[in-house]
């Protein structure tokens, strides 16, 4: 039976391993409870072992957490296009922790959790803490890398960091450019940058696939876009190829970048090569929107050394520090909306759902595998919202109907035939199974009715039929003939 002790402060755990044969090693365990519960589950599965109900572990020697991880981002992770970001959250988050020269087998969850919101309160290299999407970034490279070492038995199941929680990413407001807004950005943008912006709006594609974008890949005379890579890889995100109809307002951009293009490339550099992933058309964007002046407010700063006093307001107007008495202006920045190159495709879905595209075609023009995905895609400005709610307004009669207090209920007697014009709102149910039934038909059912000899049949709510006859279950309908 498993048992522990406890050794210069650290607990261990003496347990019969998957050979029958006792063996003690160091836990992280804090307290006897919890020594003891580890050493009763690494007994329990070296006897399932034993038993042949689970595979034998390969010995992993002194493999630590950080051999693990660095092995599984050179050999399984490399050449994957989130490649670079996982290696910099590994060097920084991953390969720095305490339990990085430990066992896989030694850590705990709740050591790996502590860690990670650790960073959370204490500012980091950029002077602040770490927020919840980049805390997510560490926790699933290391839950990959465990999961492809359990897969290869490099390391004893099961992952750890599957207990580790997930910290939720507050939703941010969507923005997107509204309909208004795309010329006055596409002109304001630098001409050397026009046609690449245009094709984002107007067909949707990511920055990759733009700098990737061959003068092959257009066909002006079909009017598509084939969308085969990104950057300098061979497939796209969705890993596939797909066709983009060109808008009639892209036209004139694709051609002026076919004809000043000095490569193979639809939008390279001046020399021709191919832009590097890290091009910042972030920063391109935002100086087109604060020339056309789709800012969300002004921010008024004083600028002598020490003062620091700064003040947030709807316009521009120039005002004077208050601390100061010598009249000492404050400088006027604007405060550009936080609308990013992504969220040019954003635009895209949202202005396609607003003209009236249905669900089906925004997706396939978004290239979405899921149409949950292309939901978030898709958003819907007040203004349009508000236009769509005074809709209603436009089918309401000129005089309401007077309102009655009896039930809505229609009493039909049988073989007292409905006048005409009312049939939809008098004729007995049967008739209503019939969305559009001729006057013959109508004139059928009727002797129907009269014939079976229903005393004194009361259309209900919904399907329901009331009737006096005992004997008289439910309706039955015959095929005319």
């Amino acid at each position: 039976m498993a048992s522990v002790y406890e050794k210069r402060g650290t607990w261990y755990l003496r347990y019969k391993n998957e050979r029958g044969r006792w063996t003690a090693i160091a836990s992280s365990a804090l307290t006897k409870t919890e020594a003891r519960r580890l050493a009763e589950d690494f007994e329990r599965k070296a006897e399932r072992i034993r038993l042949g109900l689970e595979p034998a572990m390969v010995p992993t020697g002194d493999r630590t957490v950080g051999d693990l991880v660095s092995w599984w981002l050179e050999n399984v992770w490399v050449g994957r296009p989130s490649y670079p970001k996982a290696k910099s959250a590994i060097s920084a988050h991953v390969l720095s922790a305490p339990f990085a020269s430990k066992r896989p087998q030694d850590v705990t969850p709740a050591e790996i959790e502590h860690y990670l919101e650790a960073k959370q309160r204490v500012p980091g290299k950029k002077g602040k803490p770490l927020g919840a999407q980049s805390l997510n970034h560490p926790r699933e490279f290391m839950r990959r890398a465990f999961k492809a070492a359990i897969g290869e038995r490099l390391m004893p199941g099961p992952n750890p960091i599957d207990s580790v929680k997930r910290w939720v990413v507050p939703k941010r407001l969507p923005d997107f450019l509204r309909f208004h807004e795309v010329p006055l950005v596409l002109a304001a943008v630098h001409p050397k940058w026009r046609d690449l912006f245009a094709t984002a709006i107007y067909a949707g594609l990511r920055k990759g696939e733009l700098c990737g974008l061959r003068k092959s890949d257009v066909d002006l005379e079909i009017g598509v876009i084939m969308v085969r890579r990104s950057y300098d890889r061979v497939t796209t995100k969705g890993r596939r190829s797909d066709a983009i109809p060109i808008a009639g307002e892209l036209r004139p951009y694709l051609e002026h970048a076919l004809r000043v293009s000095p490569s193979h490339l639809v939008f390279p550099r001046e020399d021709g090569e191919m832009y590097r992933e890290g091009v910042q058309l972030e920063m391109t964007l935002r100086r087109a929107l604060r020339k056309a002046g789709l800012v969300s407010g002004y921010r008024h700063k004083c600028r002598k050394p020490g003062c620091g006093y700064v003040e947030a307001a709807a316009d521009p107007r120039i005002r004077e520090c208050p601390r100061h008495k010598n009249n000492r202006r404050l400088w006027v920045t604007s405060v550009v909306r936080p609308i990013r190159f992504h969220d040019l495709r954003h635009t895209t879905g949202s202005l396609l759902t607003m003209r009236g595209a249905n669900t089906r075609f925004v997706q396939r023009i978004m290239r979405h595998s899921d149409p949950r995905m292309t939901e978030r895609y898709t958003h819907l400005d007040p203004a349009y919202l508000h236009g769509e709610m005074d809709a209603l307004m436009r089918f309401q009669p000129a005089t309401a109907a007077p309102q009655s207090d009896e039930p809505a209920a229609v009493a039909v007697t049988a073989g007292a035939p409905a006048a005409r014009g009312t049939e939809r709102e008098s004729a007995p149910f049967v008739t209503r199974l019939l969305p559009e039934a001729p006057e013959g038909a109508l004139a059928a059912l009727d002797g129907i009715t009269t014939s079976v000899g229903i005393p004194d049949v009361t259309v209900g709510a919904g399907y329901r039929v009331r009737t006096g006859d005992i004997q008289l279950g439910k309706l039955t309908l015959y095929q005319l003939s």
